[in-house]
């Protein structure tokens, strides 16, 4: 008895050497160097940038011997992502054709998606307090020399229900027509709304000649009187004319079948996500052009990402399989709405929600801060998760909390299954100064402390998946 219990405490002694060893933080750093390398371009979804991820991602769950799910790994759908301009945008000014995206920029406000007008102009102050019954049917023309201000006195003037907006925007290189569009007026005051262009400052001058006027006479007349009203000499005539996008993205999905006859028809996910922000174009101040910035999104969520990676070769690999089946999934969408994580449960996976016992979550853990502790939200989601969290984390020195009933609000993809009653446990380490900024780079990762976090995960996930009685759902 005695030789077998100093047996099992070797075997205990080397599998906790093994998963210090395991989760190197060295491949941890070159696994996420790849993901959140420029050449990704931000990994939004369906791009060159999210292709390439998706497919390194799917490689290091085949390494892993892990089965790929659904379409040889990839689990495809679809998400509507606003409009694109279509080929019918036209605009004339007193009869003169004017150019698109060199003379006037359509803009995608609200329902104003395929309109025209046809009226005259009238140019009004930055006054919300401006009479605007002498706005009915007529085109106001909007100068603020800011286009932030200019946005908010459109969606104004549109809630007003004037004729159609122009906006002429002189302080930055035309067109500015990225900032404006995505703009939505959130208020259904009106149900009919006529179009709003962006149109050159040449044009502007053009429009204001037939008053003896330039844009400049035109800004100190506002500066003067905010609540101006001027009828100008103008007939404007434009139509909008935009088209529905659709994106198609693709979660990556793996099995890691379980070892138990009975018990491997229950299933443990594992998941995070592996989109971001993208890119964006952005006006310099130095230069006056557009620049563009890509959001690398290292911490979010390329740290949990390649933590799902290591801890899937790590489970895969290890003596003792897991009794239950585990899922590997890395979500992709969930910057767009927890998009990815919704769609898991459609046709391809044919797993029925009440399958899956547990679902753990790596969102954000590498920036480990004791003030704001590694927080495993959802434990309280099961009856035992909260003492079981205590147990694992015991001997750990990260500070922990997971007491939280915050979980709802923190948006990530473990709240879909929450929602289908399933216990989830998130774990991450909070949000930062870099947190959905350009600045979420590489050399900001806690490397070290990722790799205890994901120490941690490994036991939950084991726990979870050769426990004999499952966890015990309980709504928050």
């Amino acid at each position: 008895m005695k030789r077998y219990s100093i047996f099992i405490f070797l075997v205990f002694c080397f599998e906790i050497a093994f998963s210090q060893q395991y989760f190197d933080t060295l491949q941890l750093h070159k696994s996420l160097t790849f993901i959140a390398h420029d050449d990704k371009s931000g990994r939004y979804p369906g791009t060159e940038g999210s292709n390439i991820v998706a497919e390194f991602i799917l490689q290091e769950f085949k390494a892993a011997n892990l089965t790929p799910l659904c379409d040889n790994g990839y689990q495809y759908f679809s998400f509507f992502k606003g409009w694109t301009m279509g080929d019918s945008n036209t605009a004339t000014l007193n009869e003169k054709y004017l150019t698109c995206l060199t003379d006037f920029a359509p803009l995608n406000y609200f329902n104003t998606l395929n309109s025209s007008l046809s009226a005259q102009v009238v140019a009004i102050g930055n006054s919300k307090d401006i009479d605007w019954s002498l706005c009915t049917n007529k085109w106001v023309l909007i100068y603020t020399n800011s286009y932030s201000k200019n946005k908010d006195m459109a969606i104004y003037a549109i809630k007003q229900g004037v004729g159609g907006v122009i906006l002429l925007d002189t302080n930055e290189t035309f067109p500015t027509y990225k900032y404006y569009n995505g703009m939505r007026v959130k208020d259904k005051v009106v149900t009919t709304l006529g179009p709003v262009v962006q149109i050159s400052p040449a044009i502007g001058n053009e429009l204001l000649a037939k008053n003896n006027l330039n844009i400049d006479q035109l800004s100190k007349m506002i500066k003067d009187n905010p609540n101006l009203v001027l009828p100008l000499n103008t007939e404007f005539y434009a139509r909008t004319n935009f088209i529905q996008k659709t994106i198609t993205a693709k979660n990556v999905v793996a099995l890691l079948e379980g070892s138990d006859p009975k018990l491997k028809d229950e299933y443990i996910v594992v998941g995070a996500h592996y989109d971001h922000e993208g890119t964006i174009e952005r006006m310099s101040k130095k230069t006056g052009q557009l620049r563009t910035y890509i959001y690398n999104g290292a911490d979010d969520n390329g740290s949990g990402t390649v933590g799902i990676l290591e801890l899937a070769k790590k489970i895969s690999s290890q003596s003792n399989r897991p009794k239950r089946s585990i899922i590997f999934v890395a979500f992709d969408a969930e910057e767009e709405g927890l998009i990815g994580s919704e769609k898991f449960f459609d046709s391809c996976i044919a797993i029925n929600p009440e399958q899956i016992k547990a679902m753990v979550n790596l969102d954000m853990i590498g920036r480990y801060n004791p003030k704001l502790k590694l927080s495993i939200l959802g434990a309280n989601s099961s009856k035992e998760g909260v003492k079981l969290i205590k147990k694992l984390t015991k001997k750990s020195d990260l500070k922990v909390d997971c007491t939280s009933k915050n979980l709802l609000f923190s948006g990530s993809d473990h709240v879909n299954f929450y929602k289908r009653n399933i216990p989830v446990f998130f774990f991450n380490t909070g949000t930062h100064k870099d947190y959905h900024r350009v600045s979420d780079e590489v050399e900001k990762i806690d490397f070290k402390n990722m790799q205890k976090i994901l120490i941690i995960a490994d036991d939950l996930i084991n726990d979870l998946a050769n426990r004999k009685k499952n966890l015990t759902f309980t709504n928050l």
